[in-house]
């Protein structure tokens, strides 16, 4: 098993760990963060830490759950979900101020290696004896993004009846599959990790590819220092930690277009 690997399954034990301790410390700033993206924010945090000394403390999870703890606990200082939708809820509500775009989620299906169970396509969910494990609808980006998918193409209930599992967090998926234990996912393209499973491309037309966007809480104490992290995210410098994880960034004329 690979090093990338192995971090996303220590991650996962990691991210069941989301209490929210308070409000972070004089010198750092609290980011609810989409499980998604946990590899290359933290990467960026480091840089920002050693360029501004300001600390980045995360809480990582399913983007429902996460704007669930905004909700309740009404602190901290930054939310990035897996989607843009989450961001436009989260500003309904009055908890996101400014906001700026940075990278694509393309979904795309994944099976383990040398892909057992033949899945070539959206539609081959549906099949009777297929396993498949999702993102819960109401949780994570990924699952309210699988289900939309599914049912546009009118074979969201057949696929349903093949479900052996919905996660909270698109990282949990990235572990059944490794493990063998479903025929396929639907997870973000930029996750495929092709030395330990194998990868279906969806058609962009059927396809749910979505903006995801940084925003600052309105809420936050330390605004100054958040506007700073969340342009520090969207600038080409923050970007190209995601473009090394394999995101595409924002705006790109494939997506756009």
């Amino acid at each position: 098993m690979n090093r990338r690997t192995v971090s996303l399954m220590i991650g996962l034990i990691l991210a069941a760990n989301l209490i929210i301790s308070g409000c972070a410390a004089d010198d750092s700033l609290l980011v609810y963060c989409g499980a998604g993206l946990r590899e290359p924010m933290e990467d960026i945090s480091d840089l920002f830490e050693e360029r501004e000394g300001i600390q980045i403390q995360y809480t990582f999870g399913g983007s429902a759950q996460l704007l669930s703890q905004i909700e309740l606990y009404q602190t901290g200082d930054l939310y990035m979900p897996g989607a843009r939708s989450y961001i436009e809820s989260a500003i309904d509500k009055g908890f996101v101020d400014e906001t700026a775009n940075v990278v694509y989620h393309a979904p795309c299906i994944v099976t383990p290696k040398g892909n057992p169970a033949g899945i070539a396509s959206l539609e081959d969910l549906a099949e009777p004896g297929v396993s498949v494990v999702l993102g819960e609808p109401a949780g994570p980006a990924i699952g309210k993004n699988a289900k939309n998918m599914l049912e546009r193409l009118g074979i969201w209930e057949d696929v349903e009846k093949n479900v052996v599992a919905f996660s909270g967090t698109v990282n949990e998926l990235l572990v059944y599959i490794v493990m063998g234990q479903a025929d396929a996912a639907i997870i973000w393209e930029d996750l495929f990790d092709p030395e330990t499973m194998e990868k279906v491309e969806i058609p962009q037309e059927m396809n749910g590819i979505k903006v995801i966007s940084i925003g600052t809480l309105t809420f936050s104490e330390r605004m100054e220092s958040a506007e700073k992290f969340m342009n520090f995210v969207a600038s080409e410098e923050g970007k190209a930690v995601f473009a090394d994880y394999g995101f595409v960034t924002y705006p790109d004329p494939k997506y756009e277009g």
